[in-house]
């Protein structure tokens, strides 16, 4: 294991002996006070109502209200709170995220395939990566599970899993209402209303409404870009059904209407000899053009591109659980269903001039049916549980380039060619294609999974899971060539199902000192199952499926609360062993289009530790502080295409990362409060591609940002002014290589420094 991860892990077990004993003898609860302790948090990891400090996994969680001090814009925010957890956004905001936790993720763009990391609403699993972008609103916690996931969920992730779990209708009537103005024309109201609606039945209805202009300058029209429209809702109803039936339903919507993102061109060739590549140094001075020319203003937020843009999406879903409980044990059903409906039309090649446009559209619906049994006592606790998926997903791709050069290629006697058409653009030394792919996907997942855990004296407890996964993925894939006055010409057509299946497991130890502390460890294993490329292909043998991947995770784990409930401070030490790792890249080769590449990496590993501390040092002041070491490498990954990639780093994997809050509250007058909050995040440098080239990187920067607000002490309303990237740091969220294609990188930039106001209120 790497010596950093060593010398981490043993300043913190070095310490946990002393840390154990001390709160051991600490006197019985009768005795403590029992004011301004940090209170407990309740997570359903395990599929049960726990404390967060009692379950032998690695989990961060965060409550509602924790959410909401945070001032979280949406989901991919998450990742300045949880260590060790990364989002990048490869084809920008409101579109499908990239997920990466402890160095574990998949950044590829088309919709057919999932990362590693699970997104849960609920209880239902979010199948669509188009959909996995979500506000954050009227929540009652958010768990980040790190680590594979499948003896305790229907559907299996190798990676880990974000769950948004909803806050449910009350027994009594609330309501709320909060708006938010700040810088880019930015505009956010959000509001739930909840309450009985009859004897045994109680409602909740929640909206989050959020408009901005954007935050970069298109200097073509001198318009405002990268800004948002979007509009989600939720519907939730309670019903006890009877004594022993409770039923849960959900409706779950989110419409997006904006234009498309906005990216940074990045210019690679000479300014006076575009067969010419320019050295590192001058591209990274945006000294450097693309393949007509264009050089990208020297402004981080100012683009210059023609192509007008748009993001189009409408997601539905319906959840409904239902709970039997009998006598000894409980039987949950949980039935749902989703919808994707998406089109993207983006200025892939960032220019004023018609290089390359892209278009995705795709269509995706999903059901699935889990059923769990469960049951339990003072020492064992146990589930049973399988799932059926059936999911339907339709893509229409559109790929044009060089429309710039088009009119010469038409000018062309089409005679002179075998085809009536020329590919590859002879006449005029560059290629001109208008490319349409068109493919479906079925998947069908069967699987059966069941995990127990048993108390076997007073300070052990032992966990033992296990979990048997069938995958059939049936894929079709038609491409062509259409050229005005020529026709159409069909490249290839692909058809081929792939069926993959595996058992899993995982087996635990838990030590408990005392009722405070926990030591745990595990070994788990994890399979994802195998798929296609979905993305722009030229010819059939391109098309060469990838195979699953599995991992063999091992963890040892310290959950303590401290100086008598005032401190927490929970730590793991993690190595993940993988095989067959699904590795996704867009690289240029020397040939006239960049290709996608989706593939398998032999093996993989990441390692790391991690820490996160809490404290209530004063009354009134709350710290928290999260630190995470990873080392990530690709042992041997030589891809179909020929490229080595062995010994890099895996994408979006910083090597340090950390985060921070300072959050001080205290009364201002009889019926006032007021807070301050700081917080703060770092991340090393990280690499957007497995060649890991130093033009697609972002290097190490910190994030700050401030909060300021007054609240009654019945918390009827408050009213807060807050600041993003205080300071106004420039960096890259994402990155592509097209060089081989426009002569130039494709870059995503971070979100600028920004102020603004809030007042809500709430009955």
């Amino acid at each position: 294991m790497n010596r950093s991860i060593l010398l981490l892990g043993a300043a913190v077990w070095a310490l946990a002996p002393a840390m154990i004993a001390q709160e051991a003898a600490a006197p019985p609860a009768e005795q403590e006070d029992t004011t301004h302790r940090l209170a407990p948090v309740t997570i359903t990891a395990q599929k049960r109502e726990q404390s967060l400090q009692n379950v032998g996994i690695s989990v961060t969680a965060f409550t509602g209200a924790q959410l909401n001090d945070a001032n979280l814009s949406d989901s991919n925010d998450l990742a300045r709170l949880v260590p060790g957890l990364n989002i990048g956004l490869p084809t920008g905001a409101g579109n499908q995220p990239a997920i990466f936790l402890r160095g574990i993720g998949l950044n590829d763009f088309a919709t057919n395939n999932l990362g590693p990391i699970g997104v849960y609403v609920d209880d239902l699993f979010i199948s669509s990566p188009g959909a996995q972008i979500m506000q954050v609103f009227d929540l009652d916690r958010v768990e980040v599970l790190k680590g594979p996931q499948g003896t305790l969920y229907g559907r299996n992730t190798t990676g880990g899993a974000i769950k948004f779990v909803t806050a449910r209708p009350a027994d009594t009537f609330e309501a709320g209402l909060t708006g938010q103005y700040a810088e880019f024309g930015t505009m956010q109201v959000k509001g739930f209303l909840s309450g009985p609606l009859a004897d045994a039945v109680r409602g909740r209805m929640a909206f989050e409404k959020n408009d901005s202009d954007g935050y970069i300058t298109n200097a073509f029209d001198r318009s405002d870009a990268a800004g948002t429209d979007n509009l989600s809702v939720r519907g939730l109803v309670d019903i006890d059904i009877s004594p022993e039936i409770i039923g849960q339903f959900g409706l779950y919507g989110s419409r997006i209407d904006q234009p498309g993102p906005r990216y940074r061109s990045q210019g690679v060739l000479s300014p006076t000899d575009a067969s010419t590549p320019c050295d590192t140094g001058a591209i990274l001075a945006n000294d450097c053009v693309n393949v007509v020319g264009f050089q990208n203003p020297d402004d981080f937020y100012t683009v210059n591109q023609n192509t007008a843009t748009s993001l189009e999406a409408d997601s539905y879903a319906a959840q409904a659980k239902l709970t039997w409980e009998l006598d000894g044990f409980s039987v949950t059903s949980i039935t749902g269903y989703q919808s994707l409906d998406k089109t993207f039309l983006e200025d892939s090649d960032s220019s004023p001039a018609n290089i390359l446009t892209v278009q995705y559209g795709v269509e995706s619906e999903d059901f699935s049916e889990e059923i769990q049994l469960a049951g339990g006592g003072d020492r064992l606790n146990w589930i049973l549980g399988g799932f059926y998926s059936s999911a339907r997903l339709d893509q229409d791709q559109r790929l044009d380039l060089y429309k710039e050069f088009r009119p010469l290629i038409e000018s062309v006697d089409p005679q002179a060619y075998p085809n009536g058409f020329d590919p590859a653009g002879a006449a005029i030394g560059v290629p001109a294609l208008d490319y349409r792919t068109i493919n479906s996907q079925d998947t069908t997942i069967y699987a059966a999974f069941g995990q127990m855990d048993y108390q076997f004296a007073e300070t052990w407890r032992g966990t033992i899971g296990l979990r048997y996964t069938n995958e059939e993925r049936d894929f079709k894939q038609d491409a062509s060539l259409v050229e005005a006055g020529l026709g159409v010409f069909p490249l290839f057509a692909f058809e081929d199902q792939q069926v993959d299946e595996e058992v899993s497991w995982k087996l635990g130890l838990d030590y408990l000192p005392s009722d405070r502390s926990l030591i745990y460890a595990s070994v788990a294993n994890g399979f994802k199952g195998g798929g296609y490329n979905g993305g722009f292909l030229f010819d059939a043998s391109e098309q060469a499926p990838y195979e699953p991947e599995t991992v063999t995770a091992y963890e040892l784990g310290l959950k303590t609360d401290l100086a008598d409930g005032r401190a927490r401070l929970n730590a793991a030490l993690f190595y993940n062993d993988y095989k067959d790792m699904q590795i996704f890249t867009v690289v240029s080769g020397g040939g006239p289009i960049a290709f996608q590449v989706l593939d398998n990496a032999a093996n993989a590993v990441t390692q790391g530790a991690e820490l996160e501390f809490t404290a209530l040092p004063a009354e009134g002041l709350n710290i928290s502080l999260g630190l995470a070491y990873l080392d990530t490498e690709l042992k041997d990954y030589r891809s179909d295409s020929g490229l080595d990639f062995s010994g890099n780093s895996l994408v979006q994997a910083p090597e340090w990362s950390a985060n921070g809050m300072l959050r001080y509250e205290r009364p201002l007058l009889t019926n006032l409060l007021y807070s301050a909050q700081m917080d703060f995040s770092y991340q090393d440098k990280v690499y957007f591609t497995s060649n890991n080239s130093d033009l697609l990187s972002q290097g190490a920067y910190w994030l700050w940002n401030a909060q300021l607000g007054i609240k009654s002490r019945s918390g009827n309303w408050h009213l807060s002014v807050f600041a993003k990237n205080i300071g106004g740091e420039d960096y890259l969220a994402h990155g592509f290589d097209l060089t081989d294609t426009i002569g130039a990188n494709q870059l995503m930039v971070g979100t600028p420094s920004q102020v603004g106001v809030e007042l809500g209120f709430r009955y």
